[in-house]
């Protein structure tokens, strides 16, 4: 197995287990099914949901086609959708008063690391 194939599997299983995590974690009676919640706030809830679906969804159809072919901007496009995707699990609780205590950074913490490491084992190299 090559390197590029080991990062390409990292990014998948990565992109798949925060897919399903999305959904597992966030329709349950304290996140989106949580009867004090505003009708409204659902709806962000359920937008957060399908947006992070959705770049998940992307991530591993780049990865599989154009990354795997080597194509540098797919690669790009691809790093910055999974570490913008990262980043605003940082800054979010930052923006929004009273969530840093609430919000589990343990979660793009522990993802962070194996996204770089995919990302770097599936990085276009030079041609020779």
């Amino acid at each position: 197995m090559t390197r590029t194939t080991i990062g390409l599997l990292l990014l998948t299983g990565l992109a798949v287990f925060v897919a399903i995590s999305a959904i597992v974690f966030d329709f349950t009676a304290t996140h989106l099914y949580n009867p004090t919640w505003p009708e409204h706030a659902r709806f962000h809830g359920y937008l957060s949901v399908a947006r992070t679906v959705l770049i998940m969804v992307v991530i591993v159809a780049l990865a599989w086609g154009p990354v795997r072919a080597a194509d540098r901007p797919s690669w790009a496009i691809l790093a910055l959708l999974l570490l913008g995707w990262l980043l605003i699990w940082f800054l979010a609780p930052l923006a929004v008063p009273g969530t840093v205590d609430r919000v589990g950074l343990w979660f793009p913490a522990a993802l962070t690391p194996v996204a770089l490491y995919g990302l770097w084992l599936c990085r276009p190299r030079p041609r020779p």
